[in-house]
């Protein structure tokens, strides 16, 4: 099982039309797979609960994503320069040993040129902290705009990077 987790809780963000994408690549080559879109979090968090581990909102999306999953791709937007303060907070508001012996592939989208590289290091300390075996293989797909036309990933050169790295992960 591969969970997907498009790591952006803006309301109608572009990093999930990318995530939808990885879904339906692993779809086609029938490997089961959940896609979690952080912007499906509850609206209201109190944050002096996300530590509550037995309490917490988070903990019912850990147990249905990401516990049972072998590999987590994390499709991640770049904010101001790295990971969206979301992302980390999810990862936090998580027991840590929930993570433990986990693979995961990265693949960043970005506006500008670098593709989240950055924040997909940072990401990567995170992980590596965790004891989550990450793939050394990381996409960056930068200008992503250009990549799409409406609500749909369309640029054929991103395509063909983007299904290489969910079969990198499939065989990571």
């Amino acid at each position: 099982m591969i969970t997907i987790l498009s790591a952006s809780n803006r309301n109608e963000n572009l990093t999930t039309l990318f995530a939808s994408r990885c879904k339906s690549f692993l779809e086609d080559k029938n490997i089961p797979s959940k896609l979690f879109c952080l912007s499906d979090i509850p609206d209201q968090i109190s944050l002096k609960s996300v530590y509550d581990y037995g309490n917490s909102v988070f903990t019912q999306i850990g147990l249905d994503y990401i516990q049972p999953s072998e590999k987590i791709l994390f499709v991640l937007p770049e904010y101001n320069g790295s990971m969206p303060g979301i992302l980390k907070l999810f990862i936090d508001a998580l027991e840590p040993k929930i993570f433990v012996g986990k693979k995961a592939g990265l693949i960043g989208v970005s506006a500008g040129r670098a593709g989240n590289l950055r924040g997909m290091d940072h990401l990567t300390d995170v992980l590596h902290h965790l004891q989550v075996h990450v793939m050394p293989q990381k996409l960056p797909i930068s200008n992503m705009y250009a990549m799409l036309d409406g609500e749909k990933v369309v640029d054929g050169a991103t395509l063909k990077d983007i299904e290489q790295q969910i079969d990198r992960l499939i065989q990571y």
